[in-house]
């Protein structure tokens, strides 16, 4: 997906926010596209969704305590919410699991808090209801649209 300038600076700035959040959460975070310190995050393979295409997430951590991937989005809600790469990035991100323990992944998207409402409306009208309780939905500290 190609981005505009300032479109750019708002996916950096909600990354960055995210990576905060993980860390505060107690994740450890070992990659994070375009922070400072982190390696850029590897594709996740695509088990056959969408585009068909393997998928890189924003940022990619891990829970010691519920010994599971955490998988990161930033989504700036200018048209990145519903297009075919970001509806593929859903599935293949929530069919993700702990290759020892079979855990699946969490999947946290942050969004602008202005565009909350509109981008849980979108997750439950794509996204099968078995996956709901894998989704955190965080409202940017930073950006309302």
């Amino acid at each position: 997906m190609i981005r505009k300038d300032a479109d750019l600076e708002k996916h950096r700035s909600l990354v960055e926010e995210l990576v905060e959040v993980f860390q505060h959460e107690g994740f450890t975070v070992s990659a994070a596209d375009g922070v400072r310190g982190f390696l850029t995050p590897q594709e996740l393979l695509n088990d056959g969704y969408g585009d068909q295409e393997d998928k890189a997430p924003d940022v990619y951590a891990y829970d010691a305590v519920s010994k599971r991937y955490v998988i990161g989005e930033a989504k700036t809600g200018d048209h990145d919410f519903e297009n075919d790469h970001a509806l593929t990035q859903y599935n293949v991100f929530l069919d993700q699991f702990h290759r020892r323990t079979g855990s699946p992944s969490v999947f946290y998207v942050i969004v602008p808090s202005g565009r909350v409402a509109a981008f849980q409306a979108l997750i439950t009208h794509y996204i099968h209801r078995e996956y709901w309780h894998r989704i955190v939905v965080v409202s940017s500290s930073r950006w309302d649209e």
